[in-house]
């Protein structure tokens, strides 16, 4: 089952017993918990039949004792745990008897980030009950969600103004939907957004950082790009999410050096390449600085070094430092006998 479906049948009231989420987004799964809770418990009965644990503070036995708690002046219960791959392995099997015959009063939901499909408490949930897996977006479908969050607040964007919110906050969820908020409570009456509205609320940090990151390899500046990174790593950014930045980054570079020298207007280079209008300015300045070939073979490297930290148990920092090297080398090298001469 996928998240559309899951919402579905919630709304349908199609509910079940026993449910485990896990995956990257973890803002859906809140949505998605608070919708079935919402369904469940009244809010009058909160107190006595929804129960909140931590997988890294609780135990299989806690757990199973809640989830077996008859529910107080309501028919339905919900137990929800947060980080069940956190939970001390002693006593599962307790916890696993209880997924193979789950409480019909009690909705027991687990999430997690990263689950074992091979474990047994995953396959006994997949069999009595419900298992989603919360994939990071795609870009097309985050544009979908922020169009669909804005109409459902009674407000209208523009694909400027989205295309341009994207490319500041990036795909996190949360962010998205807490400066989305800021953007409504600002617009008052106002039901339509614009690029400007954006410029005006939010923080332009993102693409300062992904360009002043890109172009600083782009101008094959070493340094820089070693300061840039080790900035993101400070940050938190996830080494996968920074190869990625790179090899989109690239992807276009390319795109739009081959459509320029093919003649294309630039008026149309955005559309064709699948990018804001607003970016087509970086995007020329750093396709001018490489020549087909070295673009080509940058982007190979890219690949190679994605390859790498999904695979290898290398480092994930060195292993983009030396994709940076890489990317960087030819100008550095000739530096440095500048510097010697």
């Amino acid at each position: 089952m996928n998240y559309s479906e899951l919402i579905k049948n919630i709304e349908k009231g199609w509910l079940n017993p026993l449910y485990l989420f896990h995956g990257d987004e973890g803002f859906l799964i809140d949505e998605a918990v608070k919708k079935i809770v919402s369904v469940i418990v009244e809010p009058s009965n909160k107190d006595f039949n929804l129960e909140f644990l931590r997988g890294g503070e609780t135990t299989c036995e806690e757990i199973v004792s809640k989830a077996q708690t008859l529910p107080f002046m309501g028919e339905r219960r919900a137990v929800i745990v947060k980080g069940i791959d956190e939970i001390k392995v002693s006593g599962v099997e307790r916890l696993i008897e209880y997924c193979s015959n789950p409480s019909p009063t009690t909705t027991l939901i687990l999430t997690g980030h990263k689950i074992d499909g091979r474990d047994k408490l995953y396959n006994t949930i997949l069999k009595n009950g419900v298992v989603v897996q919360f994939k990071s977006l795609y870009e097309k479908d985050t544009t979908g969600w922020v169009m669909k969050i804005a109409k459902e607040s009674g407000y209208r964007i523009d694909n400027n103004a989205k295309d341009y919110l994207l490319s500041i906050v990036g795909s996190n969820l949360q962010r998205l939907k807490n400066e989305l908020e800021k953007i409504f409570t600002f617009k008052g009456s106002n039901k339509d957004i614009k690029t400007d509205d954006i410029k005006m609320m939010v923080e332009d940090t993102k693409i300062e950082s992904i360009f002043a990151f890109t172009d600083s390899i782009g101008s094959k500046d070493i340094n820089k790009a070693f300061k840039f990174l080790d900035k993101m790593f400070s940050q938190g950014e996830m080494p996968e999410k920074i190869v990625g930045m790179i090899a989109r980054q690239f992807r276009l570079i390319l795109l739009t050096k081959v459509y320029r020298e093919n003649g294309a207007p630039s008026s149309e280079i955005p559309a064709k390449a699948g990018f804001a209008p607003f970016l087509l300015d970086g995007y020329l300045k750093q396709a001018a600085k490489y020549t087909l070939t070295e673009l080509k073979d940058s982007f190979y490297k890219v690949q190679a070094a994605d390859v790498k930290i999904k695979t290898s148990d290398i480092s994930k920092k060195i292993i983009i430092e030396k994709l940076i090297f890489d990317l960087c080398s030819s100008s550095f090298y000739a530096n440095r006998i500048d510097q010697l001469v």
